[in-house]
């Protein structure tokens, strides 16, 4: 693994172990963390002191872990002779190992441009400073000439995922017309959705603790009770997702604004407090891209590793917790690596999908 240093700020202190964790993902080994009271840069003694360490172990890269100011990372990438990411480019590294399909790969691709832009209009300004690390390590003129092939290249981009998606609109419509019914699979990073997905369709996609082991949308038909339902596994969310992201990956997003029910998986395993921070950003999520209208079903997942209190506890609070909100039409605890209570999973599935309120009712009543 390549070794990097990593910088948090205070109020993201909490997340320190989904940094590791998108850190490990990329294959990065921290060596050295610190902490700032400064959400978007660096302050001078913490840039020595930086620099020091840097000179000494020679990391290959150095991680931010929020969203870094241009004229900082500029600042610390001159102090070091260190390559300098943010956590945007650290996600988008992530995405750049995991892509499959041509449509994936240009969105990051896209994602990438549209992020290095101002980060280049930064580094012309002040190029004459001296040279740089990285992909500007030529020196002024080549940053000029990068910025022209990035406006360029992002024109190009825009054109070609605007005639792909418009072909993947056309098919989920045609799709909804014959009346095949979609259930879209969502859920933090690690959830275990895919696993949930595998399950319900009897596919073996590849799954895994690193966060986002699916970065496009898979599909499977399957039967239930006699109805074909298509089932589709989406990428995970994160907290704070960048808006750079979120319409990079329209594409895995838009197939849930074309669902008929939402199933919302929670890794019952983490503790209240990381349930609370994990389900407001998806909800989040699922609004920003216009979602959360559709019916959903919660899914408390991974209770084989919870005794029956702990799951009792984490029932109750997402009643309490999602308590007023029309759109959750069931809350129900499942493991979907174990096998247990799927099969009540599926009823509800199939009741919410056909309006049946007895059957859900009667489901329900089962799963309290």
């Amino acid at each position: 693994m390549k070794k990097a240093f990593l910088i948090i700020p205070k109020e993201v202190i909490d997340d320190l172990d989904e940094a590791l964790a998108l850190a490990e993902t990329a294959g990065y080994r921290i060596t050295k963390i610190w902490k700032t009271r400064y959400s978007r840069r660096i302050g001078k003694g913490l840039l020595h002191e930086i620099e020091r360490e840097a000179s000494a172990e020679k990391p290959e890269t150095i991680i931010f872990y929020g969203e870094l100011a241009p004229s900082s990372a500029f600042q610390l990438m001159k102090s070091t002779g260190v390559r300098v990411i943010d956590r945007v480019q650290l996600i988008l590294e992530i995405f750049i190992l995991h892509a499959g399909s041509k449509e994936a790969k240009l969105q990051i691709e896209m994602a990438k441009v549209k992020y290095e832009i101002p980060l280049v209009r930064e580094f012309i300004r002040r190029s004459k400073m001296g040279e740089l690390p990285g992909f500007l390590g030529p020196g002024g003129y080549a940053v000029d000439a990068y910025y022209r092939h990035l406006t360029s290249r992002l024109a190009k981009l825009r054109r070609e995922l605007k005639r792909i998606k418009e072909l993947r609109r056309r098919r989920l419509e045609e799709r909804a017309k014959i009346g095949l019914q979609h259930v879209a699979i969502v859920g933090y990073a690690s959830a275990g959705k895919t696993t949930l997905f595998n399950v319900l369709t009897d596919q073996k996609k590849p799954v895994g603790p690193e966060y986002f082991t699916t970065l496009h949308p898979k599909r499977s038909a399957t039967l239930i009770n006699g109805k074909k339902v298509i089932f589709v596994d989406t990428v995970g969310f994160i907290k704070n997702v960048p808006p750079t992201l979120i319409e990079a990956f329209y594409s895995t997003l838009e197939e849930i604004t074309f669902s008929d029910l939402i199933l919302f998986v929670v890794d019952g395993s983490d503790t209240l407090e990381r349930i609370k921070d994990k389900v407001s950003a998806g909800f989040e999520t699922l609004a920003r891209i216009g979602a959360v209208e559709k019916k959903i079903i919660m899914v408390l997942n991974k209770i084989d590793l919870l005794s029956l209190d702990e799951v009792k506890l984490r029932l109750d609070f997402l009643n309490d917790f999602l308590r007023g909100n029309p759109n959750v039409v069931a809350i129900t605890h499942i493991s979907a690596s174990k096998g247990i209570n799927l099969d009540l999973l599926i009823k509800v599935i199939n009741a919410s999908l056909g309006d049946e309120v007895d059957e859900y009712n009667r489901a329900l009543e089962t799963l309290r």
